[in-house]
C-alpha cells in the first residue's frame, strides 16, 4: 500500500490516539461485514473467509461464515471455538496453547484504549491514506513484548477518521510467514446485542473437542 507521509487535517500521533481512546471508552458493540484474507510471503492467497462479525465490549467475538455452510466462530477471553454443523462438531481451541491463533487481534482499535495500545505496542504514525473514499489514518504497532514478537512481527491498523474504528487491518503472523487482511465495511456501532449470543451455545448432539 502507499500513504501519504502527512495528513491533510494534521492529526499527530497523541491526538490520534485520544480519538481513538474516546471511542473505545463509548464502545458497547459492534456489527459489520468482514472479509479475511490470508496471504503467504509470495502473494498467494492462503485462505479467504467473508461473513458477519459481532463484537462485544469485553472482547468477545461471534463470526458468522457467509458460504451458507453455517459454520460459525466464537472467540472468548480464553478461547476460540470453531462450530460446523455439517460435521456437528466444535473444536476449541486455548489461547494459552495457540498463540498464533490471530482473532483476539479483531478487538485491537475496537475495544483496546489509546494508553492499551501505547502500553503494548511501539506505535507509529505512517500517515493518511483513503478506503472506500473514506479517510484513514494509519498506526503500525510493533509488539513490545518478547513473547508476542514470536507470532506478530507487526500489525498495520486503518482508522476511520470519522468513527475512529478500524476500517482494516493487516497483521504479519512471524510463524507462518502470512499475512491476515481484515476489512470491515458496513458496521454498526452500540447496538443492543443479546448478550447470550456470546455464550458458547451449540446445537445438541455437536461434539466438542479440545485441540
Amino acid at each position: 500500500y502507499s500513504a501519504a507521509a502527512d495528513n491533510e487535517l494534521g492529526w499527530t500521533l497523541d491526538s490520534a490516539l485520544k480519538q481513538v481512546e474516546r471511542q473505545s471508552k463509548d464502545f458497547s458493540s459492534l456489527l459489520a461485514d468482514v472479509n479475511a484474507v490470508s496471504r503467504t510471503s509470495d502473494g498467494t492467497v492462503a485462505e479467504d473467509m467473508s461473513g458477519r462479525l459481532y463484537m462485544n465490549s469485553k472482547g468477545e467475538i461471534r463470526i458468522q461464515v457467509g458460504d451458507g455452510s453455517g459454520r460459525e466462530v466464537l472467540v472468548t477471553s480464553s478461547e476460540v471455538q470453531e462450530y460446523d454443523p455439517g460435521q456437528k462438531l466444535v473444536e476449541r481451541y486455548s489461547l494459552s496453547k495457540h498463540k498464533h491463533r490471530l482473532e483476539p487481534f479483531a478487538r485491537l482499535g475496537f475495544t483496546t484504549t489509546g494508553k492499551d495500545l501505547k502500553d503494548d505496542y511501539l506505535v507509529t504514525m505512517l500517515g493518511e491514506d483513503s478506503i472506500r473514499g473514506e479517510r484513514a489514518l494509519l498506526l503500525q504497532l510493533t509488539p513490545k513484548r518478547d513473547k508476542d514478537r514470536q507470532f506478530i512481527s507487526n500489525i498495520t491498523l486503518w482508522i476511520n477518521q470519522a468513527s475512529w474504528m478500524p476500517m482494516r487491518q493487516v497483521i504479519e503472523n512471524v510463524t507462518t510467514s502470512q499475512t491476515l487482511t481484515v476489512d470491515y465495511q458496513g458496521a454498526a456501532r452500540n447496538l443492543n446485542l443479546n448478550p447470550k449470543f456470546f455464550e458458547a451455545q451449540w446445537p445438541r448432539g455437536t461434539k466438542r473437542v479440545r485441540i
